[in-house]
């Protein structure tokens, strides 16, 4: 067994126990997870892992960019309102850089893993795919914007009323906008293997329980289609292979 194997095995594992620590607390009496701040930070930075540790060296490079120019925007928004709208970042996410947590590098990365893997099972033609790229960024983000910054208290809008559940619609613009820069950078070559495909699954799964816990069935609804999506394209793709999981 290679080194990158056991590094992937142990970072799935902490990835899993994370993953059901997070399901738990909503079911359990949240007075048994105290002192867990550092959780969901730690949670986005093994989910990112995950996503590049099984990816050739130019594909890492790649995505690492894609996540710096989402992380830049992020920075640039919070100082000029545009692209989002104005918002603010509470401490939740840890460590922050001009106002931005820096763990945002990896939810960017993330988003871009689901999309790239999602893209590689689906046949549709070089000119369609940074729109296509970019639609599914920004239907992933119709899940997790109104968790983030609803119940989860990650960020907090300036103007917390209308929107998508608060959520302004400009917000979603900037996301498809960055999302059209990310998708012109020279991706080529793809690694379907089974640690990313697990967060593809399992992030979704988490953000979708936890909308349905509070009564966020619009965001739930939409996880599910885009997790249904996701499933189907793999089991219908000719690319798929039982030895793309190993």
């Amino acid at each position: 067994m290679t080194i990158k194997k056991i590094l992937s095995l142990f970072l799935l594992a902490y990835f899993l126990v994370l993953f059901t620590g997070g399901m738990l607390i909503q079911f359990l009496n949240p007075e048994m997870f105290k002192d867990t701040e550092w959780a969901p930070p730690t949670f986005i930075l093994v989910a990112s892992l995950l996503c590049l540790v099984n990816q050739k060296k130019r594909t890492i490079i790649l995505l690492l960019l894609a996540g710096l120019i989402g992380f830049f925007s992020e920075i640039m928004g919070i100082i000029t309102t545009f692209p989002y709208g104005e918002y603010s970042y509470t401490s939740k996410l840890g460590i922050k850089i001009f106002d931005v947590p820096l763990v945002l590098i990896c939810s960017w990365i993330i988003v871009t893993n689901l999309a790239l893997d999602l893209i590689s099972f689906l046949k549709i033609k070089k000119i369609f795919f940074p729109f296509v790229f970019s639609f599914i960024t920004t239907f992933y983000d119709l899940l997790i914007d109104p968790l983030m910054s609803g119940p989860l208290n990650y960020w907090v809008w300036k103007e917390n009323s209308g929107g998508f559940y608060g959520v302004p619609f400009e917000n979603f613009f900037g996301w498809f906008l960055v999302s059209l820069f990310i998708s012109i950078l020279p991706w080529k070559a793809w690694n379907n293997s089974f640690f990313p495909i697990s967060v593809n699954l399992l992030l979704p799964i988490f953000f979708i329980t936890t909308s349905l816990t509070n009564k966020l069935y619009i965001p739930a609804i939409i996880g599910i289609i885009l997790i249904a999506s996701y499933v189907i394209s793999i089991l219908r793709s000719n690319s798929f292979k039982p030895d793309n999981l190993a």
